[in-house]
């Protein structure tokens, strides 16, 4: 806010927007994170105040302190994906900064606001790694399900992925008791594996605590290893499983499509994996080359040195068996 600015001068009034704006700049990768971590609880400490000594009007222009303040740090944050984003826009940072300002200057008000208590560390770095996480997962899944599902990634999350969860629930979690093969089957259908089903499944839950949904990790041990060992003992030739577990080179070093689980089988290869394996086979077949060439030179001065020794003991036996005859 603006603490000790009321009836300053001009020269006053900006020295203190440029101490604050050099206070954004000692970490702008970090400081409006944190300025969007804490306004709201500088500006609700102030309509607290207000509601607690009944003085409405204080209250409504704590809101509307509260309402500039948002609608700053949306320009902030519409700033920032310029200068983050695509465009890469660098000369847009000194904005940021007086956005910034102007955040904390909406949020405390005429005379300043105060923060209770600790400032909290920003949060968004811990939720962004939680979605950069399920994004994965999801990329993830969609590469599983692609030669039998041809949807997008959002028409995948919405669409498909409850639907086929709560299949799986009704199959594993039968008060008869777990349907394993038809568990088994339904997964190699759509090319999922054992930790699709078990790990990947229940991160795309919601409120899952509130709504006491039932999760695949919550399966009593004898279900889950009796599923673990009869997924072990059959053979899964899903497109997309059969690439991650390699089965491309195997099929290579073979002789091509010839044999059953060949690259023949496969509808997409990835060429630059192909060229990095073929490269790697490549320099293992130079590396052997060459310790068997430095192991036969090893041996051959072995050999040599043998000889040489042998004969000099030879002729000095000689030697010595000719003095004691003189």
């Amino acid at each position: 806010g603006s603490r000790g600015l009321a009836g300053a001068d001009s020269k006053t009034v900006t020295a203190s927007l440029f101490k604050r704006t050099d206070a954004f700049f000692v970490d702008y990768m970090m400081m409006g994170l944190m300025v969007h971590q804490n306004y709201l609880k500088v500006g609700m400490g102030s309509f607290n105040s207000a509601k607690l000594k009944g003085d409405e009007d204080a209250e409504l222009d704590a809101l509307n302190s509260i309402h500039d303040a948002t609608h700053a740090m949306s320009d902030f944050g519409m700033c920032e994906e310029s200068l983050r984003g695509g465009d890469q826009n660098w000369s847009l940072l000194p904005l940021c900064a007086a956005l910034a300002v102007k955040v904390g200057h909406h949020a405390g008000g005429p005379n300043g606001g105060f923060l209770p208590g600790y400032p909290e560390f920003a949060g968004w770095l811990g939720k962004n790694s939680t979605r950069n996480k399920k994004i994965r997962l999801l990329q993830e899944l969609r590469r599983h399900m692609n030669y039998k599902v041809s949807a997008d990634a959002p028409e995948l999350r919405m669409n498909y992925l409850p639907i086929m969860r709560q299949q799986f629930v009704e199959l594993l979690f039968d008060k008869k008791g777990a349907r394993v093969t038809e568990a088994i089957e339904l997964m190699d259908e759509y090319g999922l594996d054992r930790d699709d089903i078990f790990e990947n499944f229940d991160e795309f839950l919601f409120n899952s605590k509130e709504l006491k949904v039932k999760k695949f990790g919550d399966l009593d041990s004898k279900s889950k290893a009796a599923f673990t060992r009869a997924y072990n003992s059959m053979a899964h030739k899903a497109q997309a499983l059969v690439a991650e577990q390699g089965a491309e080179k195997t099929g290579r070093k073979k002789g091509g499509g010839g044999g059953e689980m060949g690259g023949g089988e496969l509808d997409v290869v990835d060429d630059d994996k192909a060229a990095a394996e073929s490269e790697d086979e490549e320099g293992e077949e130079d590396l052997e080359a060459l310790k068997k060439k430095f192991l036969k030179k090893g041996r051959g001065k072995a050999a040599g040195k043998a000889k040489a020794t042998g004969k000099a003991k030879a002729v000095s036996k000689t030697n010595g068996k000719k003095g004691k005859k003189k």
